[in-house]
């Protein structure tokens, strides 16, 4: 009977205690189960899945005749994973025979970076089959993009660049960085216990979606004439540098911007929109409005303008080139001083300060641009009569060159101000447009009879005035000079030595079709800017109207017989009559024949790319092709001679 008391005891004893281990798995089942069955999942997938951003491509950017500028390549990036490498040694020494730096930097890295380590971003197909070769534990590659700028540095300052990520970092690439991004997507894969990714399981969770293209105002033939130009005269005038902008006179949009710099090779800011500076008499369209839009003068009514030396209180104005007396409208001609001074101070510090706000100066023109400068305008409560004589001839404010082209712009388009523009149109990848800029009037700020007036002016100037260097045969050019003497370094004053030398039109005249400035700091060889950049301004109209294309722009008449010639000879940038200008023409037939004598580079642009590409290599030249198709654009320019070229590139459709 004991006995099987103690055999009963025994078994309620184990039931008991298989009763108490149910209760426990149960509990841990339902904790591992329920409870914390999410992060279990999660760490289970932590293990198994990786996931990965799958960029967007970004949008292009295309001239105003729809020539790429910038757009995105496909390339390889490479990481892996150093957790779950199997021998992290020998994986670091096949890197460092891979990339060239050593084994111990590698393994350094793994041990930094032991979750994702990037080994090499953005590869190119030439040199990814040695990360595909080398069998690197956990090793995986992804597609990436990389920003290609088809045209090198050409427009660099304003197309901007983009950073190791491709992200915008400066210019229309920062600016319109929404725009271009587009927005990425996500997608997982299966690894396996070694980490290793299962090829054949890949699942997109987020489809990425691709930027949009950007169309610009920029003209591509436009932008290089300029930055030839300003290149050409930097090199020989022994400035800091030079800059231009150009705007069309029937939008506002912006189709030429550049800056050049003493001992730069590429990339400099936009100094037309970025920089400010005191115009000089480039400001003298202010006190000239002012007084023949209110009535004050006629063109015709004389000024006294003293012999070239003006005492105003205890400060003397002076001309460059004294005279006794001058008609209103001689005095915008031969940019005397003292005459426009006393027409300000005949006009009153009131309406001085209302004509250049009027025209835009000290306010922003709004332009789609980053850093834009809004120049500088003191109210005229605490003008002196020598502060308000100063303004009139463009000393004691500051402006951009932006605004001292749309300025002058007004004068040209019928005395409409105009908001400038670079983005044209946005085109997304389902290929929906949207217009970002169109042309958009600010306000009218010159009535009919104030705008011929100053047409007339500034034609004058061109043909007996100050800016006679910028009197073409080919293409009708009229503006106005400016010389603004610099400040001295050392103290107080202005340099004599030193000036930022201007000339600010519109061409063509008798028909205006567009308006820029050109701007050298501190020539060596003159002072001003009539001897410096009123010819560039006349370089860059007379090789741009002379394009095919532009032959419309052309002057017509008897007098003015257009030489074929001339025409090929102006359109290649040679700026002086040449008789080789024959040459430039020559068809790749010719060149096959050896009808080159004179050893002119061609133009190429209409040709086939094989054609092109054959005539070329034959000149024994060194060749670069873009795109396909036939050629649309080469650089350097025809019509130079080949012993000068080092590399010729020639750019498809």
């Amino acid at each position: 009977m004991t006995e099987l008391k103690n055999v009963r005891r025994r078994g309620r004893l184990i039931s008991f205690i298989f009763i108490i281990l149910g209760i426990i798995f149960l509990a841990r089942t339902v904790e591992l189960q329920i409870l914390k069955h999410g992060a279990f999942r999660e760490y289970a997938d932590s293990q198994q899945k990786s996931s990965m951003l799958l960029k967007s491509k970004r949008g292009s950017i295309l001239d105003c005749r729809g020539r790429l500028l910038a757009y995105d390549m496909e390339v390889r990036s490479y990481s892996v994973n150093p957790r779950y490498m199997r021998n992290p040694d020998k994986e670091a020494l096949k890197l460092s025979r891979i990339t060239g730096k050593s084994k111990s930097y590698w393994k350094r890295q793994f041990r930094d970076y032991p979750g994702f380590l990037y080994v090499a971003r953005r590869v190119t197909q030439k040199n990814q089959s040695k990360y595909e070769k080398a069998e690197i534990q956990t090793l995986k590659s992804r597609v990436e993009t990389v920003r290609v700028y088809p045209y090198k540095d050409l427009a660099s300052e304003v197309i901007g660049r983009t950073d190791i990520d491709n992200f915008g970092v400066s210019g229309l690439e920062t600016y319109y960085e929404d725009i271009l991004a587009g927005k990425d997507g996500r997608s997982i894969y299966l690894r396996d216990a070694y980490g290793n990714e299962i090829t054949n399981w890949e699942h997109t969770i987020v489809e990425p979606v691709d930027g949009s293209d950007i169309w610009l105002t920029l003209d591509l033939d436009f932008q290089q004439i300029v930055e030839e130009e300003l290149r050409r005269m930097l090199d020989s005038c022994g400035a800091l540098y030079g800059s231009a902008v150009f705007m069309d006179l029937g939008t506002g949009g912006v189709t030429a911007c550049a800056a050049v710099e003493r001992g730069a090779v590429s990339f400099q800011r936009c100094r037309s929109i970025v920089d400010r500076n005191e115009p000089g008499s480039t400001a003298k369209i202010i006190p000239l409005a002012a007084v023949f839009q209110e009535g004050i003068f006629e063109p015709n009514d004389i000024i006294n303008v003293e012999g070239g030396r003006f005492s105003l209180g205890r400060h003397v104005i002076r001309d460059d080139h004294p005279y006794d007396t001058l008609r209103c409208d001689e005095i915008g001609i031969y940019s005397s001083n003292i005459g426009v001074s006393k027409m300000g101070l005949a006009a009153g510090s009131e309406l001085i300060y209302k004509t250049l706000l009027r025209f835009g100066f000290g306010e922003k023109t709004g332009v789609d641009f980053p850093g834009e400068v809004s120049g500088l305008v003191y109210k005229p409560e605490k003008w002196t009569e020598h502060f308000l004589a100063n303004i009139c001839f463009g000393y004691g404010i500051s402006v951009s060159g932006i605004q001292i082209a749309r300025a002058y712009a007004a004068v040209a388009n019928g005395g409409e101000l105009l908001k400038p523009f670079f983005a044209q149109k946005m085109i997304s990848p389902e290929g929906n447009k949207k217009t970002l800029n169109a042309k958009t009037v600010e306000r009218r700020i010159l009535d009919k009879k104030t705008r011929d007036i100053l047409n007339d002016i500034f034609c004058g100037v061109v043909n007996e005035g100050t800016a006679r260097k910028a009197n073409d045969r080919l293409c009708a050019i009229a503006g106005k000079t400016g010389t603004a003497l610099r400040i001295k370094k050392e103290g107080r004053g202005y340099d004599p030595r030193k000036s930022l030398a201007s000339f600010v039109g519109y061409f063509p005249a008798d028909n205006p079709r567009y308006a820029g400035i050109v701007m050298f700091d501190e020539p060596e060889i003159s002072i001003y800017g009539g001897e410096v950049s009123a010819p560039v301004f006349r370089n860059i109209a007379r090789r741009f109207v002379s394009l095919p294309r532009n032959n419309a722009l052309v002057k017509s008449g008897d007098e003015k017989e257009r030489d074929e010639r001339e025409l090929a000879r102006v359109s290649a940038g040679d700026s002086e009559a040449s008789p080789k200008a024959g040459i430039l023409h020559a068809s790749v037939k010719e060149i096959f024949a050896g009808n080159n004598p004179e050893k002119m580079l061609p133009d190429f642009r209409g040709k086939t790319i094989r054609d092109a590409y054959q005539a070329a290599r034959s000149l024994g030249l060194k060749c670069e092709i873009f795109g396909s198709g036939v050629v649309e654009y080469q650089k350097p320019a025809p019509g130079i001679i080949i012993d000068g070229v080092d590399e010729l590139f020639l750019y498809g459709n």
